[in-house]
C-alpha cells in the first residue's frame, strides 16, 4: 500500500471521526452538529485535509491526458481552489502560515 493510500485512509477516518458521512450521490456531508464544533478545530482539521490533497495533487502532476489520474487531479484542484477561497478570502499572506 502506498503512502498516498495510507493518507487517504487516515483522511477518511478523520472525517468520519468528526461525524462526516459520505454519500455516492451527495459526496461528503457535514455532521448535524457542525455548528457546535469550535471554528479552530474545524480549521485545523480542514488544513490537515488541505495538506493531504496538496500532496496527492503533487503526486499526480504530469499525469497522462485523458487518464483516470487526470480526472482525479482535476477534482482535487477544484476542491483546493474552493477551499482556499473560503479559508483565505483575502488571499494568502506572503511568508505567512496560510
Amino acid at each position: 500500500m502506498s503512502i498516498i493510500d495510507k493518507q487517504r485512509i487516515a483522511a477518511v477516518a478523520t472525517l468520519e471521526a468528526l461525524g462526516y458521512k459520505f454519500s455516492k450521490v451527495d459526496g461528503w456531508m457535514a455532521p448535524s452538529n457542525a455548528d457546535d464544533t469550535p471554528a479552530f478545530h474545524r480549521s485545523a482539521e480542514a488544513d490537515a485535509m488541505h495538506t493531504l490533497l496538496m500532496a496527492r495533487a503533487d503526486a499526480l502532476e504530469g499525469c497522462t491526458d485523458g487518464s483516470p489520474e487526470e480526472a482525479e487531479l482535476k477534482a482535487i484542484a477544484d476542491a483546493l481552489v474552493a477551499y482556499e477561497a473560503k479559508r483565505w478570502p483575502t488571499g494568502k499572506e506572503q511568508g505567512g502560515k496560510g
